[in-house]
């Protein structure tokens, strides 16, 4: 038995109950101090609500039910734009609701995925966090890492009054949740999704302290860690193995396993021209997702296949979004590209591309690339970060190095002129994608850790 706030043994035989009105309070008290021992332990008012949260329900009897001991859960997301994140953490939510657990789930940034959240959780609320990583001058980091730290104060709030068996942080950014969890004794496991910018990440270490700040921070605060690939673990935590460190990779629903679409059907439904090769870029519309890149090698694609169309998903910064334009323009690509804005059905996406190209910059994992290998299309990524764990060259796909424009270029002409060859890549991709990405398996190891990390603070009664 442990206590709820300063977790702090209790001993059965050593608290005094007195039960009255449904809405009374209950008085505890720790066993009495050794007469060694200078300062002693105050008493700690309990309401009945509570009580279903420090003691077991074996002791409580009839005043104990299945939804007041139900486990609670503080999800941690930092924005809720549609990106990776989020709809990676939408399984995590999925997760800790199928172990039992009551979610709560808390963004730094509203977005659009708060609904989705919605349907999975008992509440969403939103507390800012979340600055520490992103870059200036070294008086802004160290401007940004001091509010971060302020932020402490209102997660321990919201700690304090839903009293979680367990906080889940699913990104790097959530250090303030991670501090708060780790100063109340709180369970805490830190899921890391990004990379810092020493590997070309979008993830700009601190100041003072830099990347080993980061280092120190998640060996120290968190009970556990995982990581989305062996890249991640190597970069954030300085080392792929670590006695807290769980990789699991990231995994893609089953929407995209049974997507039995053909290719005119699912052109059709997104308004895309049929009968022509069509090379899909799917992400959204950020620097490091390397659409620069990518124009520059189709500039030459369309000299020898001049009918070819990439279709471009996503939203992003409205001057990233004049820029890609300013270049089409200067290719003369007007015709040859076209933004088709967020898709809903990524899986008729996929269908409906000949060729799917994630030219990134950094890639931490590459959901794309998993998507895709999950709706039978060939991939050409750059082996980058997390994307060459994920892709065997010429197994799964084709691996190309970062601003090689010749080599992007005839990786993308070879399998849009060869479709047998595209067919037998496409395949192998799709059988690893069974093999690996299933959300079935992500779920239970998601839950594995979690069993891992609450049984070394419960006590079996």
């Amino acid at each position: 038995m442990w206590f709820e706030e300063n977790r702090h043994p209790v001993s059965l035989a050593g608290k005094t109950v007195q039960q009255r009105g449904p809405g009374d309070t209950y008085k505890f008290r720790h066993p009495r101090p050794k007469a060694s021992e200078k300062q002693a332990v105050p008493f700690r008012l309990v309401s009945t609500a509570d009580l279903t949260r420090v003691l077991h329900p074996a002791d409580l009897g009839p005043m104990a039910s299945p939804q007041s001991a139900r486990r609670r859960a503080v999800f941690v997301q930092y924005t809720g734009q549609p990106s990776g994140s989020p709809v990676s953490g939408l399984m995590v939510v999925e997760a800790l609701g199928q172990a039992g657990y009551e979610v709560h789930t808390v963004f730094a940034q509203n977005g659009t995925m708060a609904v989705e959240y919605a349907k999975r959780s008992v509440s969403v609320q939103q507390i800012a966090h979340g600055q520490w990583l992103a870059g200036g001058p070294w008086h802004r980091r160290l401007r940004r890492l001091a509010r971060d730290f302020a932020q402490v104060r209102p997660f321990r709030r919201l700690f304090r009054q839903l009293l979680p068996d367990v906080v889940y942080v699913n990104n790097l950014t959530g250090l303030s949740a991670v501090w708060a969890a780790r100063r109340m004794r709180i369970p805490c496991i830190w899921h890391l999704r990004e990379l810092l910018d020493d590997v070309e990440g979008e993830m700009h270490a601190p100041w003072p302290g830099g990347k080993r700040l980061v280092h120190l921070f998640v060996k120290r605060l968190p009970q556990r860690i995982v990581a989305i690939s062996q890249a991640v673990a190597e970069n954030v935590v300085g080392q792929s193995q670590h006695p807290k460190l769980t990789v699991i990779p990231n995994a893609v629903s089953d929407a995209f396993f049974t997507c039995g679409l053909r290719r005119e059907e699912a052109r059709r439904q997104l308004g895309l021209p049929d009968k022509i090769p069509i090379i899909g870029v799917p992400g959204t519309l950020r620097p490091v997702k390397g659409h620069r890149f990518f124009l520059e090698a189709l500039h030459r694609v369309v000299h020898q296949t001049p009918e070819c169309l990439a279709a471009l998903t996503g939203e992003g910064p409205p001057r990233y979004r004049t820029e890609l334009d300013a270049l089409i323009r200067d290719l003369c690509l007007s015709k040859n590209a076209c933004f088709v804005g967020t898709v809903v059905d990524m899986p008729a996406f996929y269908r409906a591309c000949d060729v799917v190209c994630v030219p990134s910059r950094s890639e931490s994992f590459g959901r794309t690339v998993v998507e895709a290998f999950a709706c039978g299309t060939p991939v050409v990524a750059t082996n980058v970060g997390g994307i060459r764990e994920t892709v065997e060259h010429e197994h799964t796909g084709l691996l190309v190095p970062y601003r090689d424009i010749p080599s992007l270029a005839a990786a993308l002409l070879e399998l849009l002129n060869d479709p047998a060859r595209a067919a037998c890549l496409a395949a192998a991709a799709r059988d690893k994608a069974e093999r690996c990405y299933r959300k079935r398996t992500n779920v239970n190891e998601i839950q594995s850790v979690l069993a891992q990390v609450l049984n070394r603070v419960e006590v079996t009664f």
